[in-house]
């Protein structure tokens, strides 16, 4: 039995169907119902519903567990209790592997979350158990969260468009941790980088250009603007007014949708005051400074195919969603 934490996230449900699939036995730990029924959808043998913060709910969900992959939501801020937790329930179950996901470049000094990853590979280390840390990359989905904008030729993001990301498929993510779980022995002591290209919004922008068939502009969105969304209107203002004039008024559904949507991207808006103001300066962080690829030699040492590239990530995405692509 493996134990899969955040099973209904970006990572966490490919995950649950590729381990499915591979004829391993899942329990998916979940936070609500609805969550608990995407998971048993996914396949997943057992779903358990609760909160990492609360004392007893990871340790109920160990119980009879072989490994475990520990994913914790963006959102959870203080990641140390919980992992303090893990490794006490892991070390009375006996786990033969906990496979941590973590965050590429977690010693960044100016980033509370990478650091908090950092200090928990550090007492997963210190503990003795059979330990695998994984360091993924910024997402490729992660420009999603603004998807209804981008029939009207717009990339929005909370970064600057000329800072360069390392970024990776989610799908890979989940694809080399299902090879890290189905084959512990070769892992185990091991970290490995999850990087598959680095690129700037720009960059993203000309491949959408490509797939779309229809021109892409990549637009910085203020990372303050995550807490306070008047301060988009300045800069995203000029684009969206440009976007309805030579789209002649085309572009207004989605737009709307966007505006609507965009200020709780991720339930962001539901976050507790701490998290918002963590996630508002990692974005800060990265609108400056950007966030470079790891090695790039780790991703196929535990793939046992090539990664996606961008392009291929943004035409299957586009398919996915039901649109057409030159």
């Amino acid at each position: 039995m493996i134990l899969v934490t955040s099973a209904a996230g970006g990572v966490g449900r490919p995950l649950v169907r590729r381990l499915v699939a591979d004829g391993q036995v899942v329990r998916a730990f979940v936070k609500d119902e609805d969550q608990a029924r995407r998971s048993r959808s996914d396949g997943a043998a057992e779903t358990v519903i609760g909160d990492l913060r609360r004392p007893g709910d990871l340790e109920n969900a160990l119980r009879g567990a072989r490994q475990i992959y520990h994913a914790a939501p963006t959102q959870l801020v203080d990641e140390l209790p919980v992992a303090e937790r893990l490794i006490t329930a892991a070390e009375a179950e006996r786990l033969d592997q906990v496979v941590f996901h973590s965050v590429i470049h977690p010693d960044i000094a100016e980033l509370p979350h990478h650091r908090q990853k950092l200090e928990v590979e550090g007492i997963l280390r210190e503990s003795g158990l059979p330990v695998t840390v994984l360091r993924p990359s910024h997402y490729m989905q992660n420009v999603l969260d603004f998807w209804d904008f981008f029939g009207a030729g717009l990339l929005p993001y909370p970064t600057s468009p000329v800072s360069r990301m390392g970024v990776v498929d989610t799908e890979d993510i989940a694809a080399a941790a299902a090879n890290v779980l189905t084959n512990p022995g070769e892992h185990i002591g091991k970290t490995y980088d999850l990087s598959t290209v680095e690129l700037t919004r720009h960059d993203m922008a000309r491949i959408w250009s490509r797939v779309l068939g229809h021109a892409m502009v990549a637009v910085r969105i203020p990372p303050q603007a995550l807490e306070n969304p008047l301060a988009a209107i300045g800069p995203f203002g000029a684009a969206i007014a440009k976007s309805l004039i030579s789209t002649r008024l085309r572009s207004l559904p989605g737009i709307v949708r966007g505006v609507r949507a965009a200020p709780n991207t991720r339930g962001f808006r539901s976050w507790s005051p701490d998290a918002q103001d963590t996630y508002v300066q990692m974005m800060a962080y990265y609108d400056v400074h950007g966030l470079p690829a790891g090695d790039f030699a780790d991703l196929p040492r535990v793939l046992s195919r090539p990664a996606v590239d961008y392009e291929q990530f943004a035409r299957r995405t586009a398919r996915e969603r039901g649109v057409a692509t030159p």
